[in-house]
């Protein structure tokens, strides 16, 4: 089978994801394809992992911030009850 039909090949095997990028690296081999899908797919998986350390964040400041009101509605309840005769 021919170099190129090989190479072909184990593009399409690929994630239709990593297929695309790798692609436009315009690899001339076999053994260069693996390594560069191999390092596409580490820097999706980093990438992956930051977006959602990045939702987890925006998600418990959002929770910080209704807390933050929630205590302070419930302060200012108790100093107006206190001040009623």
């Amino acid at each position: 089978m021919p170099a190129d039909s090989v190479l072909a090949d184990f593009i399409l095997g690929l994630d239709s994801n990593i297929s695309m990028l790798l692609y436009e690296l315009a690899p001339t081999n076999l053994d260069e394809a693996i390594m560069k899908a191999k390092m596409i797919e580490m820097g999706q998986k980093n990438v992956s992992g930051a977006i959602q350390v990045n939702a987890k964040m925006t998600q418990l400041e959002t929770e910080n911030q209704v807390l933050q009101q929630q205590l302070a509605w419930e302060q200012a309840t108790k100093l107006q009850s206190q001040a009623q005769p």
